[in-house]
């Protein structure tokens, strides 16, 4: 043992059990014995010195004499250490720990902290009570003194041999000491009573704590003998007693005895805090109690009584010793130079006898090896807890960054700024200003002063606070009349130089009291109000608000008699009161304000009023209790004004309160003290209500009647005890003997009383308010007790008193005296249970470091064991807690307490920890590192902005700019201030790089050094951000968290750049899946997941090199144990899908199958069975065979969840692939065979096998998914929107006579924007229309039956004749039955509703939007011609705004449909859209189509609704624009979207030439001459010269659809103006070299048409506009000449067709010729074929068309190739088309006139209001949704796809025929 001890020490080897044996060894009759204990004593005493004293004092006096003749002295050092110490020697101080761990004493043991061991902790406890005589209290209560000798006597003799007492009740024994001491007679009794009491204390130490107030205070009390040895006896008492309380549970009763009237008591109390303090840390001697006692200790200073001012001196010496002159200084302020002296004598005297604690410091050999390995600086040494010599420590550092504040506050203030004389005053004015100032400032002439004034503020503006302190200035400014003056000019200047004094110099309360009366009396001037309050405010906030409320108050209530003064002063203070807060006391604003409550003038009163509503919030409701002696109707007034803010809180402060600088009074005292375990939280306010002192009130009787025997009367008592505290309430914290009387109560055997004593006790909690706290030691232990009780409501009551406590008196005062580890110990499994679960809902409202966390230590025993308790509500309790716990103290401070459990019982707790660890916030970093970060870490945005403020600030200098230091450029230099990610090509070097085998291959199980160095060069390399990197790799896990974080802010500023790095991103993120801590795994998935969000939105495509080193690796963590983690990755796949090939990430999951880890296994086949059911047996290719034999070979695998997988995975190519399956799988054994037959058939139950193949997803030649035609997508026809019928509902309240109804022949509209009529005259339907004019009927009289044609319900618009389309593009013509009002708009007030349509503030966007759409339906938006312009403009950019912010859908929605709404009344509006632009219709244009094709608006329940909202908008733009500025801009807009690589872009131009072809269908219902040829054809020549087609030819990847497109619109305009077109070019310089004028020739060679034949309307009919846009070029005539291989071609086909062995054949092959061919009309071609013949060949081509449509999966490309196109619906069109045109040729042939169809529609003025009405209650049918994939729509009612209606002409055009040929 002797061996053991001297090499490892005596914090592993325990001393304690080795003493006990000390007298009996010693004793033994062998001397090698007595010899080898000897030498062993000796060796305890070197470790533990003098607290072996007590152990060898019953030894025989010759062998004490020896052993202490041999003790020796000098500290003792470990030679050996444990292994878990081993590292700790090496790294002696402690890294920062993760998860919010602190370094524990196992570091000063492994560096040998050898402090001397106390005494009492090696001896052991006895229980005392039990062996008190039968009838001692008897005794005491005798009236004799011998007999209460006696007694005092026995407990004298049973104490000596107790040194350490073990814990109990010594309730009783404590009283009946204390009334010895407080009212015995006899003084030899107290001296005696008082010496017993300190050796109770002594011997229970901090377990006497629920007995120390009451005791310290009958001991102050008992000062007042004047006996040597009673008074020694109390001071010995009182000094063993104080360990157990502390310093702010004393206040009170130390306070009240320097009160007292005894100087003996003043005396001896100043002396016993001056002993006490030299036994308390700093910290725990803060600023409140600094401040309550040196207010005390300074009366005593001016005592009468040399004594006492001896005494008070003395313990203000101590103080000054303790916590430092700097931070006293301030609250004692000018004393005589005598009292000072003697201060400063006894503070050099005064011994701090407790260890104070300082910060641990770094030890050189870990910087040393730091330094070598090139890491991060070492991060500044935590604050270590404060330690006592007896007990843990009761204060602590709070935070390591408070050492970077004290060089800030180590310039110790002035005590008190000094009132200068006015001699002095007037000197320094001399100095400062020119005689002509300091004259003219008091000047009879006000324009002297005036000037003098302005002079004043010019020079003081050139002024610092070293020139001239704010006392000075404030005086010369206020020289009569000073801020007294009566001219209105002086007096502002005068106010606005004091406000600029006020804000650029230190101001202390002495200063500020110089002008701030004089500025309170002029808030009741009117003409200097406003600048008045200003002062006010600026002094508030450089002075304190509480200071100046105060002053500022008392003066205007006391001193003025203007009622003005008074109300603008409570005014003033509502506004103050929310910029500062409240944080003071409130008695001197209540007394003013019941002085304003009186005034007479009502204009007072009401500001009172509402000041008190105000100050509710701050108070609560507890302020009405301070005017209860107001008059009822008053108090009514106050509570109906606190009932407004009844349910508000109070706003955060705006402005941080004054610090006064240089007052004593409101001096910042003890910066640099710590709060004890709290950190700075804002002052409460506390409640200043008189309180009542209950103490006389618990009588003798009272409290005897509480321990009575029976139980009524216990019952009675605590009834009377209960009335008592109500009548009284609030009261004093002195409750005299009640809390033992009461603790005995709740554990009382009756229920009903224990439960009463229990709610007395909560009662009791909110009546003494915050000072509860005193008695949380006495009462707690009994709540904790009744957790345990059998009976449930008895244990809800205790949890609901306690939780009463906790919010009262704090949430962390059940944490102290270690009552939780006690209750936790000796309770019940009830207890416990009920104890953990509460603990496990409390502890994490408590805040951190506001209680010892040894509190939490000593219970970690406690709780693993009760995780493994047998009843099953502890353990989940216990579980429960380990969080909780972990908030507290730290994951690495819990794992350290496993080593101390058996083998058995770690691996339960540890899984607890390991579950409880992912969930636990992360700590922040050290001030140091946030300081890095906020200097080096800048976004893009930042750096912009820092950017801006940089080259802005030279113009804020007056003077020239100083050359900066050296030291400040160097710092500027070391700041990285670079981009996080740049943006280069870098990484194309790295992939060649890679390919080449320069660098190291991206493979490893295990990350090894050199992969890490690899990283870090090529980050270097590549540019990244220097602390972006440091902080990458730091060894400290939270680093890595900001350097996520960092990166997931940048990723929105900076995208393209990650683009440019993602290889070294996913590198990285890699490497941290290898980490063990959980929160970086997490935390980089959920990035990933933002990452790969964006990279789909940009069409990304993964390279190889990215994804090889990055899938490996995600697919090791989709076997993680942790399910957050693997449901992360899986998640993380599904988007990889989107930018990386399904083909090459199937292989990489097949990888992962060979995985020893069963749930990797598991986990990478269920991946694999959902790519398999998302895309089908193309996601296997290419070797599908021999993937499903090894998906099959894991069957058979010993693993449930991995048999699982494979099974549904086989099930699933099942379902695809049919029978075949089992041919692929091969050979497996029966059983499993049967159990995937079993899964199959379980399977089909679900979804049958044609559902599961329509559901595939196909995929691209490079494995990528292909996305759907949205056609699929669409909703059903016959839904409708749920708003219907209650739209209907409101439209029969005022319903619209409908229009007669008439058959309407339609212009047909082909290709893709062929809408249903039905569909159309619903939506039409529900707009109300105006009265007009019936139209002329068509009839075809030589048809024998009608053609049967659904109805069509009443249009919206008046449908008119050709000849009603306007000619002007510029002029509408209203309707007829409409008068049209003059524009009563204001210009400059419609101008700014427009400017705030663009406005950021999107409720003043909506509000601009409402406005606009009600003047265009009141009928004035003819108001808008001018500003038409901006209107536009101003909503393409808010609609911009809205597309790019990342508000969520639900706010932007409403802003959306009031942007339709107000687009669709203004196009709809006759005569407005016709002034804008082709540079704002460009835009606007732009911004919707953007908007459509982004897909974010499809988002949400109301996104459909939406789409289609948007989608009739776009309509409406083109149908209602000006003809010649929407050609330029869509032309424009196609000139731009090509060669754009921003992946949004594919989808909008499609959307873009979905317009453009829908606007080619309508320039056949425009006027020739509403176009100016010039400009659109200038347009048309800058994309030719920018896109020519060679440039299409040498980019065979782009589709050449824009390009074919634009060609298709100069045909279309060459057939409208003919030959004369050629005269339009005047616009483009030089006409030869442009490729537009010899395409222009071309067409008009090929069409060969005269002048006069192409203006005439007929040219431009709808099948000549049809065969324009599905070819190039128009067709051929009958009289043009194929050419001659298409002609012998189409003849070989032809006659193929007639043989029946190749008919089909043929028929795909005259189908493939229309396709490559599509200039080639062969219904000309067999013109002289038979009618059945072409019938056959057209229903043929049909057919073929619906086959190739069935077999190809329609699908969305980027690229525009017109074999991507799908034209089903064209040629299904064309066919009607080719009847229509027979059926007016025969008609021609009959003799019959032909009329066209009127093609357009005019505008009318129509009532705006139920169109809006319509868009907001969504009334357009569900099947009218465009969404962005769906196609655009015309309002035009069409027939063509009515089935029936084709079949009908059919048969009559077969009967026309039949009867032409008879």
């Amino acid at each position: 043992m002797n061996t053991v001890l001297k090499q490892f020490g005596n914090k592993v080897i325990t001393i304690k059990p080795m003493v006990k044996k000390i007298p009996v060894l010693l004793a033994d009759r062998d001397k090698g014995v007595r010899d080898e204990m000897k030498a062993l004593v000796v060796e305890m005493h070197r470790w533990i010195g003098g607290a072996i004293e007590p152990h060898i004092a019953t030894l025989q006096a010759v062998v004490q004499q020896e052993l202490r003749d041999s003790f020796t002295t000098g500290g003792a050092q470990p030679t050996r250490y444990l292994r878990s110490q081993q590292h700790r020697v090496r790294d002696t101080p402690a890294a920062d720990t993760g998860d919010g761990a602190v370094e524990d004493d196992d570091v000063d043991a492994a560096a040998g902290d050898t402090a001397d061991m106390d005494p009492y902790d090696l001896l052991d406890p006895v229980e005392i009570l039990s062996k008190l005589p039968k009838d001692f209290y008897d005794k005491l209560e005798a009236t004799k003194w011998q007999e209460r000798k006696e007694a005092l006597d026995a407990l004298d003799n049973i104490l000596k041999t107790a040194p350490r007492l073990e814990p109990g009740d010594y309730a009783d024994l404590v009283r009946a000491l204390k009334k010895v001491i407080s009212k015995d007679s006899n003084v030899m009794l107290v001296a005696l009573g008082g010496r017993l009491l300190a050796a109770v204390a002594s011997g229970l130490r901090n377990k006497f704590q629920p007995y120390a107030t009451a005791c310290v205070q009958a001991i102050l009390e008992k000062f007042k003998e004047k006996k040597t040895n009673v008074v020694t006896a109390l001071r010995e008492a009182i000094d063993a007693i104080y360990p157990a309380t502390n310093l702010e549970a004393i206040m009170e009763d130390m306070l009240a005895a320097f009160d007292n009237k005894n100087p003996s008591i003043k005396a001896e109390s100043a002396v016993f805090l001056a002993r006490a303090l030299t036994v308390t840390q700093p910290a725990a001697f803060n600023k409140k109690l600094v401040k309550a006692y040196v207010g005390g200790l300074l009366k005593l200073m001016e005592s009468a009584d040399p004594a006492v001012r001896e005494a008070g001196a003395e313990a203000l010496g101590t103080a000054t010793k303790l916590v430092g002159e700097k931070n006293i200084a301030p609250h004692i302020g000018k004393l005589e130079p005598l009292k000072e002296q003697k201060i400063k004598e006894y503070a050099d005297k005064a011994e701090i006898k407790v260890k104070v604690a300082g910060p641990k410091k770094e030890a050189k050999g870990k910087t040393a090896a730091a330094s070598a390995r090139g890491d991060q600086p070492a991060k500044p040494a935590q604050a270590a807890q404060p330690k006592t010599a007896r007990k843990p420590a009761p204060g602590a550092a709070k935070k390591a960054g408070g050492a970077k504040k004290a060089p800030a506050r180590a310039q110790p203030s002035p005590p008190r700024e000094m009132e200068l004389s006015q001699e002095e005053v007037d000197a320094r004015a001399e100095t400062l200003l020119s005689a002509d100032i300091v004259s003219g400032l008091g000047d009879g002439n006000w324009k002297t002063r005036l000037t003098a004034t302005q002079g004043f503020h010019t020079t003081v503006q050139g002024l610092t606070a070293e020139d001239a302190p704010a006392q000075v200035l404030y005086r010369i400014l206020n020289k009569k009349p000073g801020l007294k003056d009566t001219n209105v000019q002086v007096m502002k200047a005068r106010l606005e130089a004091c406000k600029y004094i006020t804000e650029n110099f230190p101001i202390s309360t002495t200063a500020a009291d110089f002008v701030l009366h004089d500025v309170v009396a002029k808030l009741g001037e009117t003409s200097c109000a406003s600048i008045a309050t200003d002062c006010l405010t600026s002094l508030a906030d450089a002075c304190g608000f509480e200071h100046v409320l105060n002053e500022g108050l008392g003066y205007a209530m006391d001193s003025q008699k203007n009622p003005k003064v008074q109300s603008e002063m409570f005014n003033w203070m509502c506004s103050a009161i929310k910029e500062f807060g409240c944080t003071m006391k409130i008695q001197s604003i209540v007394a003013h304000s019941k002085k304003a409550l009186s005034a007479t003038n009502p204009n007072v009163r009401t500001s009172t009023v509402n000041f008190l509503g105000i100050l509710s919030l701050y108070v609560g409701p507890s302020l009405i209790t301070h005017f209860d002696s107001e008059k009822p109707a008053t108090k009514q007034l106050i509570t109906l004004e606190m009932d407004k803010y009844a349910n508000s809180s109070p706003p955060t402060p705006t402005r941080q309160p004054g610090k006064v600088s240089k007052s004593a009074s409101k001096g910042s005292v003890g910066d640099d003290l710590d709060e004890p375990y709290e950190e700075e939280e804002p002052a409460v306010v506390e409640d200043s209500r008189s309180r009542t002192d209950i103490a006389p009130l618990i009588t003798d009787a009272l409290v005897a009647e509480i321990n009575d025997k029976n139980w009524k009367v216990r019952n009675e008592a605590l009834d009377k005890l209960k009335a008592i505290i109500t009548n009284t309430s609030p009261i004093k914290p002195t409750l005299g003997e009640l809390p033992p009387a009461l603790v005995a109560r709740l554990l009382d055997s009756n229920s009903k009383l224990a439960q009463s004593a229990l709610q007395i006790c909560e009662q009791l909690a909110n009546a003494i308010g915050p000072k509860c706290k005193t008695h949380v030691r006495t009462f707690f232990p009994a709540f904790f007790q009744a957790f345990g009780d059998n009976k449930q409501w008895i244990r809800t009551a205790a949890v609901a008193c306690v939780s009463t406590w906790c919010a009262t008196a704090g949430p962390h005062v059940p944490f102290d005296g270690e009552m939780v580890l006690d209750a936790l110990k000796a309770g019940s499994p009830v207890l416990r249970a009920s104890l953990l679960q509460w603990l496990a809902e409390h502890l994490p409202n408590v805040p951190p470091k506001s209680f010892p966390r040894e509190e939490l230590s000593a219970c970690l025993p406690t709780l693993y064991a009760c995780i493994e308790d047998r009843a099953a509500d502890v353990r989940k309790a216990a579980g429960d807690c380990v969080l909780p716990f972990m908030l507290h103290l730290g994951y690495d401070s819990m794992h350290k307490q496993l080593e101390k459990l058996k083998p058995a019982s770690k691996p339960v707790v540890q899984a607890a920890l390991d579950k409880a660890r992912p969930s636990l916030p992360v700590q922040p970093l050290p001030s140091k590192g946030k300081k890095e970060e906020a200097r080096g870490l800048k976004t893009a945005g930042a750096l912009k902005k820092d950017a801006e403020k940089k080259g802005a600030a030279p113009a804020k200098g007056k003077g020239p700019v100083k050359p900066a230091s050296a030291s400040s450029r160097g710092k500027k230099d070391d700041d990285d201030l670079t981009p996080l990610l740049p943006q280069n090509n870098a990484k194309n070097q790295r992939i060649i790089d890679d390919q080449k085998l320069k660098v190291l291959k991206w493979n490893f199980t295990v990350p090894r050094e050199e992969f890490f160095e690899l990283l870090k060069d090529q980050m270097a390399t590549a540019g990244l951000n220097k602390q972006l990197v440091a902080n990458m790799f730091h060894n400290d896990f939270r680093y890595h968290l900001k350097a996520i974080e960092s990166l997931s802010d940048d990723l929105h500023e900076n995208g393209p750049a990650l683009m440019c790095n993602l290889d070294l991103v996913l590198k990285w993120l890699t490497l941290r899946f290898f980490d063990t801590n959980p929160s970086v795994i997490l935390k980089g998935l959920e990035y990933l997941a933002t990452v790969f969000q964006f990279l789909s939105d940009n069409d990304y495509t993964m390279a190889e090199y990215e994804a090889n080193c990055f899938i490996p690796y995600l697919i090791l963590k989709v076997g993680d144990p942790k399910d957050t983690i693997r449901n992360s990755v899986k998640a993380l796949f599904k988007q990889i899908c989107v930018v990386y090939s399904v083909t090459k990430l199937f292989g990489y999951l097949m990888e992962g199958l060979k995985s020893k880890n069963a749930r990797q296994r598991a986990e990478c086949l269920e991946c694999i069975g959902s790519l398999i059911e998302t895309y089908g047996w193309t996601a296997m290719s290419p070797s599908g065979t021999v993937a499903l034999k090894e998906l099959a070979r894991h069957i058979g695998d010993r693993d449930n969840a991995v048999r699982s997988g494979a099974l549904n995975c086989v099930a699933c190519a099942y379902f695809l692939e049919g029978e075949k399956i089992y041919k692929m799988i091969g050979q497996i054994s029966d059983k499993d065979l049967s159990l995937l037959e079993e899964r199959i058939k379980r399977a089909s139950k679900n979804r049958s096998a044609e559902i599961r193949r329509s559901m595939v997803v196909p995929l691209s030649a490079t494995g990528r998914p292909i996305q759907q035609q949205a056609e699929e997508m669409e909703p059903p026809i016959e839904e409708e929107p749920p708003q219907q019928e209650e739209y209907e509902e409101e439209e029969e309240e005022e319903p619209a006579p409908p229009p007669p109804l008439r058959p309407v022949a339609t212009r047909v509209i082909t290709g893709p924007f062929g809408l249903d009529p039905e569909l159309i005259a619903k939506l039409d339907a529900a707009v109300p229309v105006l009265r007009r004019p019936e139209l002329p009927e068509h009839d075809l009289k030589f048809l024998d039956e009608p053609i049967p044609v659904r109805p069509n319900k009443p249009l919206t618009q008046t449908v008119a004749p050709a000849s009603m389309v306007l000619t002007s593009p510029h002029h509408t013509a209203p309707h007829p039955l409409v008068t049209p009002q003059p524009p009563t708009v204001d210009d400059s007030l419609l101008a700014d509703t427009i400017h705030s349509i663009a406005s950021p503030d999107l409720n003043a966007a909506i509000r601009a939007m409402s406005l606009i759409s009600n003047a265009i339906a009141s009928g004035r938006g003819a108001a808008l011609g001018a500003h038409e312009q901006r209107l536009v403009a101003a909503v393409a950019a808010q609609i911009r705004r809205l597309r790019t912010s990342a508000r969520p859908p639900l706010q932007t929605l409403p802003a959306y449909k009031c942007i339709a709404g107000a687009l669709i009344a203004f196009y709809e509006s006759g005569g407005c859209g016709m002034n804008v632009d082709s540079t704002a219709l460009c835009s606007l244009l732009c911004e919707l189509l953007r908007l459509l094709g982004g897909g974010a608006v499809a988002t949400g329940p109301d996104g459909e609704r939406l789409v289609r909202i948007l989608n009739n908008v776009c309509v409406r733009v083109l149908e209602h624009s000006p003809r010649t500025q929407l050609l330029c801009a869509i032309v424009s807009l196609l000139h731009e979207s090509i060669g754009v690589t921003d992946p949004a872009y594919p989808r909008y131009q499609d959307l873009l030439l979905k317009c453009f072809w829908k606007t080619l269908k309508m320039i056949s219902t425009w006027d020739v001459n509403s176009i100016d040829y010039d400009a659109v054809l200038y347009k048309i020549h800058l994309f030719y010269k920018a896109y020519p087609n060679s440039y299409w030819k040498k980019n065979p990847d782009i589709s050449d659809t824009p390009y074919r497109t634009v060609k298709t619109l100069v045909h279309t305009l060459v057939k409208m103006k003919g030959g004369s077109i050629t005269s339009h070019l005047t616009q483009i310089p030089d006409v030869n070299d442009s490729d537009l004028y010899p395409y222009l020739l071309k067409v008009l060679k090929q069409l060969k048409l005269d002048e006069k034949k192409e203006n005439t309307p007929d040219a431009l009919n709808g099948a000549s506009l049809l065969q324009s846009m599905t070819g190039n070029s128009a067709p051929l005539s009958a009289t043009s000449r194929l050419p001659r291989a298409v002609h012998e071609e189409l003849a070989l086909i032809l006659k193929r067709i007639g043989s029946k062995e190749h008919n089909s054949e043929a028929l795909a092959h005259l189908y493939d010729l229309r396709e490559r061919h599509p200039e080639v009309d062969i219904w000309t071609f067999m013109q002289g074929s038979s009618f059945y013949f072409r019938n056959y060949v057209e229903r043929g081509l049909r057919e073929v068309a619906e086959q190739r449509k069935m077999n190809s999966m329609p699908m969305y490309k980027h690229d525009y190739k017109s074999e991507n196109i799908d034209i089903s619906n064209e040629t299904e069109e064309k066919s009607h088309l080719v009847f229509m045109e027979r059926l007016r040729a025969l008609q021609a042939k009959a003799g019959m006139k032909t009329e066209s169809a009127p093609t357009s529609q005019p505008r009318t003025p129509v009532d705006n209001r139920g169109l809006q009405d319509s868009i907001i209650e969504h009334s357009l049918p569900r099947a009218h949704s465009i969404d962005p994939q769906l196609e655009l729509h015309s309002t035009q009612a069409m027939s063509h796809k009515n089935e029936a209606a084709v079949d009908a002409l059919r048969l009559k055009l077969q009967q026309i025929k039949s009867s032409s040929k008879r």
